[in-house]
């Protein structure tokens, strides 16, 4: 499951950095066509690359986290702790729900 996860993630990052080199590429070949932009235009590229760049920076670091073994490692940990972390706050409150309904105990099959 983790080796499919890691690939979606790493499609994702691709995709995205393919989107980002097309989307520079026509940014230059229309600046080296020489149109002029007015101020507003320039602002807006000027977002718009900054924000493609954090895009392309941030996937590509998420994928190459995601394929890093002692990352992988670390995550799988990290998921463990929050399922035995949920595990015990759900055992937890099962044990007062049957405290507050006078139970005391796991309930009991029928017909005992």
């Amino acid at each position: 499951m983790a080796d499919r996860s890691t690939e979606a993630w790493n499609r994702v990052g691709d995709r995205f950095g393919a989107w980002s080199r097309m989307l520079a590429e026509r940014y230059r070949r229309r600046a080296e066509t020489g149109e002029e932009s007015s101020a507003e235009e320039r602002r807006l590229e000027d977002a718009l690359r900054a924000a493609t760049h954090q895009v392309d920076v941030a996937l590509s670091s998420l994928g190459d986290t995601l394929r890093d073994p002692e990352a992988k490692q670390t995550l799988r940990e990290a998921i463990r702790a929050l399922g035995d972390a949920l595990s015990v706050t759900f055992s937890e409150v099962g044990e007062q729900i049957r405290t507050h309904l006078g139970t005391g105990g796991p309930p009991k099959p029928p017909g005992s």
